[in-house]
């Protein structure tokens, strides 16, 4: 039976099993690989893989790195007169944070973003939310409440704000934090979080009971959260074990997991080979959650549920039978795509035997 770890209090006696749909899924198979560093207050290049041009570059103190860019998106959006839509200037942020520099010799892909005019932005930033729905509906569907404007038509006004957010985003170096085909420094740090915290005000957070963790204490209980098992109330140290459920009740955008995350990793295991679950009572922290899952490859046994998880205690379970028929949803889809493509290549064949 799989072991859970949850940071305030056990959500079962036995883990929610894991939907089909992630079952089906193949097992990601995780290279074995030193164990890293214990700390990360500072991420430096390793002297043997010098960066290269054009690729993202770790960053020191990458935590205050991403408060300045929270300040940087909040100040550019109001100066703007952006608005109260605040899944704009969160799902721009969120969007970028799902691509990467692949080839570090390559073009730059900061200068690439940054060179296109309002209409092609919003078309890549469409792609992007597309292209992982593909892989992660379940996900990118629990983040719908930061893309769903990107349906409608988008105005001059917001061309021009979504690039400025985009423009402040990439040039306070959210792709040196994010960037990187290393899940371990791209999880160096939250970015949305900050971002979401400036984006509101003081006393729209106070009204939602919304305080986030600050990422130096969400470092220590992540260590303490590997290390110690609390469900069991053990006082001896235990190493992370696969299989093992990590479950946060009130989790904002993920920092205490992502803490997690990176703890396991410096401990020689993958977060892959492990089940997550996190709930919130706000969508947009949901959101932000369910793209922080992607961006921090915590793999595919992950689950994210908007509720309250102290009316809602099954509010997990909840959760995963929605991502099952988002699963459902996908298939489907690809299969009526699939007839609709082999229907046109026989009548592309029989138009030309006709000829």
């Amino acid at each position: 039976m799989p072991q859970q770890l949850d940071l305030f209090a056990d959500l079962a006696s036995d883990p929610a099993p894991v939907p089909a749909a992630f079952a089906a899924q193949p097992k990601p198979q995780a290279a074995k690989q030193a164990p890293r560093p214990k700390t990360v207050p500072a991420i430096t290049p390793s002297p043997q893989q010098p960066r290269r041009s054009g690729g993202p570059r770790p960053v020191r103190e990458p935590h205050r790195r991403a408060l300045e860019i929270g300040e940087a998106v909040a100040a550019r959006w109001h100066n703007l007169h952006g608005g109260a839509v605040l899944e704009v200037p969160i799902g721009v942020v969120a969007a970028l944070c799902l691509i990467r520099q692949k080839d570090p010799q390559g073009p730059d892909l900061k200068e690439q973003i940054l060179n296109q005019d309002g209409p092609h932005l919003i078309r890549m930033l469409r792609e992007i939310w597309s292209t992982h729905w593909l892989h992660r509906p379940d996900l990118i569907d629990r983040a719908r409440i930061l893309h769903e404007w990107l349906n409608d038509d988008v105005d001059r006004h917001r061309e021009h704000a979504v690039r400025a957010i985009t423009e402040a985003a990439l040039k306070r170096g959210l792709l040196d934090l994010t960037g990187h085909e290393d899940p371990y420094l791209r999880s160096a740090t939250d970015v949305l979080s900050p971002v979401m915290t400036c984006m509101r005000s003081h006393g729209a957070r106070k009204g939602l009971g919304e305080y986030h963790t600050p990422a130096p204490l969400a470092e220590a209980l992540g260590e303490m959260v590997v290390q110690q098992n609390l469900v069991d109330l053990k006082l001896d140290l235990l190493p992370p074990k696969k299989g093992m459920h990590l479950h946060d009740p009130c989790a904002g955008s993920g920092g205490l997991l992502r803490a997690a995350a990176q703890h396991i990793r410096e401990r020689g295991a993958d977060p892959k080979d492990f089940q997550w679950s996190m709930v919130d009572i706000d969508p947009i922290a949901a959101a932000c959650a369910a793209v922080n899952s992607i961006v921090w490859e915590l793999g595919p046994r992950v689950t994210v549920a908007c509720a309250d998880s102290l009316a809602n205690p099954r509010a997990v379970e909840d959760a995963m039978k929605e991502a099952q028929a988002v699963f459902e949803h996908r298939d489907e889809v690809f299969g009526k795509a699939s007839v609709i493509a082999g229907t046109r290549k026989m009548q592309r064949l029989l138009e030309s035997v006709a000829a």
